[in-house]
């Protein structure tokens, strides 16, 4: 019973540790602009051109990987650290991102229907 205990212990500590901080979409809007975020991985997170960055939204990144990614990234991304991206910054940049919803197709659009 102490073993199940533990184990259930551990398993609500991993997932309160991704739950995400308290974050302003609005801020984390202008965060997105002011850190540049927008230059790799488009203005809506729809991904940048020519590869630049991945697409972002919408379904990013739970929190965990997505700070990880910020904080410590693979391949091209440059590092931001807290001393250039304070961690409430972060935490609203991702209140941003997950209010992303899909792009429309363009064959979608009206004004692109040739007929």
């Amino acid at each position: 019973m102490r073993l199940l205990f533990v184990g259930l212990a551990f398993a609500a500590t991993a997932m309160a540790q991704d739950k995400p901080p308290a974050g302003s979409a609005e801020r984390g809007k202008a965060a997105f602009m002011k850190y540049q975020c927008y230059t790799c991985h488009g203005t809506l997170g729809q991904g940048g051109e020519r590869g630049a960055g991945p697409k972002l939204a919408p379904n990013p990144f739970p929190w965990a990987g997505f700070a990880h990614q910020v904080r410590a990234p693979r391949q091209d991304m440059p590092a931001y650290r807290t001393q250039q991206l304070p961690d409430q910054d972060l935490a609203d940049i991702y209140a941003y991102v997950l209010t992303l919803k899909p792009q429309r197709d363009a064959k979608g659009l009206p004004a692109l229907r040739f007929e």
